[in-house]
């Protein structure tokens, strides 16, 4: 009785404030940022999930996957009934409160809070079991609470499970069960667990191959652990088999097609990196043959984050998907000599997943996620004039990939069984510093831009005008001189201008001129701001650059003109770009005194202090 006592009270035992001990202070940060990310994020795809499950309770069963269809007008449900079932499930008081979804993109945020609690509620048990493993492999009391905590906290799954709002831990979940009976030598139960998996993601098929061909070597029971773990998916497919819309879509979204199209090796192309990776990792688990109990461990997290490895290297992603490696992820680090160089990669590799996201994303997973939390009170109908994207600055997607690429190769490589720690139960010096950094980092990394985006907003900031996606390569130019003026007609969509950005062309010379700069109004000619701005700043070719120098009071959907005007010939001047259009709808240019159909290029921003 006294222990059961003890373990309720578990947090007592620890110390209120420690440098090198996990405390109740760090309990006490971590779970208000954590509830903080829970009521401010949520990503589309749990608010689509959750309010389908309630046609479960309109009766449709054998044709949910039509209704879906139905409902939501041809976006299909792409995943096998049990996400859907869960969801349904769960969803049972706010059925019996009438709390039922009239359409399938209602953001009620009690709906919502409701959806993302179960996956959250997950999160917490996986972080448990992971605990759990940690005392079987003995990593220790203490450091298995550690592992427990830096589950919990890893930025990468912090930003999956409270920020991304994705159900990916459904997976993750039985995959960690099955784990801990892999660990136990409970290989049915291991089968078991990671074909129900299977049936939230597919990516759970995968970690189960390698897996299991480590520690059954007979051919016989391995065919018979592998229907065991097939048998959860084909249970949820053979009853469906005869719908047309299940089989389009369900088994028409093909998994496959996330993974690479393969290369050209000699007279053979399209080999497939993926497979060829993921079957070597099968052949070189297969010989393997560890005998005792540390050694079977030492190479499972190595296999296992060789899987992860393979799926996240040759296959396009999404960025909550990589959950799925955490469980992994955080035991090898602390079984790894290197484990704080661990920790501190992850801090480099969830920036860098942030602003590949934001860029790759946009407009899903970005600071559009904060429109469906509780701040959407606040920000009501406004639009996000500022993204995430603007605020990191940065946009190349290769590099980023690059960069992201890198590390799982670094995670791969450098967690083979040389480089484990022999001393099981050591909690590596600072440790607890390092993850409470690293957790602190990854969090404000992504809080803060999405703060500046959400004071933008709530501002009232708007974007009159942007056509900056054009390329360069898409335009032709016009030198502004003193003879030739380049008009661009725009719609006030606020009350006051705060900048004007124009992309221009220096010839690849220095031109040491001015350029006159008028904002007048369309319809009476009135000049309501003008400036005289010197060419010999700008220096880098096909960029954007700010001409205004204050704010410009304007009257909302009144139509005004940027004029540009150049002060010497065309041998020492700069050019504007433009480029063609065809939209009926937009405000053209005049080009030396011509109106022609093309717009400048152009991003003009502005406050609605009404909106």
């Amino acid at each position: 009785m006294k222990e059961k006592i003890k373990k309720i009270n578990w947090m007592r035992d620890l110390p209120v404030v420690s440098m090198q001990k996990l405390s109740r202070l760090d309990w006490i940060i971590s779970l208000l940022i954590l509830a903080f990310l829970f009521v401010t994020f949520f990503e589309g795809d749990i608010i689509v999930t959750g309010n389908r499950s309630f046609l479960y309770y309109r009766g449709f069963f054998q044709d949910f996957y039509k209704a879906s269809y139905e409902q939501s007008q041809g976006f299909y449900a792409n995943y096998l009934p049990s996400t859907f079932l869960a969801f349904a499930i769960w969803n049972l008081p706010l059925y019996l409160l009438g709390r039922v979804p009239g359409f399938i993109l209602q953001d009620a945020l009690l709906n919502l809070m409701w959806y993302k609690l179960l996956p959250v509620i997950l999160y917490f048990v996986t972080a448990h079991l992971i605990y759990k493993i940690g005392m079987l492999i003995g990593f220790g009391e203490e450091k298995s609470k550690i592992c427990k905590f830096a589950f919990l906290i890893c930025p990468i799954a912090v930003y999956s499970q409270f920020i991304f709002s994705q159900y990916d831990i459904f997976m993750v979940f039985f995959m960690v069960l099955g784990l801990y009976y892999y660990v136990k030598g409970g290989l049915f139960r291991f089968a078991l667990f990671l074909g129900i998996a299977a049936t939230f993601k597919y990516q759970a098929l995968a970690y189960f191959a390698v897996l299991l061909v480590l520690k059954e070597k007979k051919f016989r029971k391995l065919a018979l652990y592998a229907l065991v773990g097939i048998a959860p998916v084909l249970l949820e497919i053979i009853p469906n088999m005869g719908s047309p819309y299940f089989y389009r879509c369900v088994l028409g979204f093909h998994a496959l097609s996330f993974v690479d199209n393969g290369f050209e090796f000699g007279y053979i192309s399209g080999i497939s990196l993926i497979l060829g990776m993921g079957a070597f990792l099968m052949v070189w688990a297969y010989i393997k043959k560890p005998v005792l109990l540390d050694e079977l461990v030492a190479w499972a997290l190595y296999f296992a984050t060789g899987v992860s490895f393979t799926i996240f290297a040759f296959s396009r992603w999404n960025p909550q998907w990589f959950l799925v490696m955490i469980p992994f992820l955080v035991l090898s680090i602390f079984r790894n000599r290197n484990g704080k160089m661990f920790v501190l990669v992850t801090n480099i590799f969830v920036v860098a997943l942030y602003i590949f996201s934001v860029n790759q994303w946009s407009g899903i997973a970005d600071q559009t996620m904060m429109k469906s939390g509780i701040f959407k009170f606040l920000i009501g109908e406004r639009s996000f004039a500022t993204s995430m994207a603007d605020v990191y600055g940065y946009s190349n997607l290769v590099n980023l990939g690059t960069c992201i690429f890198v590390i799982l190769l670094v995670f791969f490589v450098f967690n083979h069984p040389k480089y484990q720690t022999v001393r099981k139960t050591e909690v590596p010096d600072h440790m607890m510093n390092y993850l409470r950094v690293t957790f602190l980092a990854g969090a404000a990394a992504f809080l803060i831009p999405a703060g500046i985006c959400l004071a933008s907003a709530v501002k009232g900031e708007v974007i009159f005008a942007d056509n900056t996606q054009v390329e360069a390569a898409e335009c032709e130019t016009v030198n502004i001189t003193d003879t030739a003026s380049v008009r661009q007609v725009f719609t006030a969509d606020g009350d006051a201008i705060e900048s004007i950005k124009v992309r221009f062309g220096m010839h690849n010379r220095i031109n040491d001129a001015t350029m006159s700069i008028r904002i007048l109004d369309h319809e009476t000619q009135e000049v309501v701001y003008e400036r005289e701005m010197p060419t010999r700043g700008l220096v880098k070719e096909e960029s954007m650059y700010r001409v205004i120098d204050e704010d410009i009071p304007v009257t909302k959907e009144r139509e005004y003109v940027l004029e540009l005007q150049g002060s010497d010939g065309a041998d020492n001047c700069v050019a504007t770009y433009y480029f063609e259009t065809e939209d009926e709808t937009v405000e053209l240019a005049q080009i030396d005194g011509v109106k022609k159909p093309v717009q400048i290029v152009m991003e003009i921003r502005g406050v609605d202090s009404q909106g």
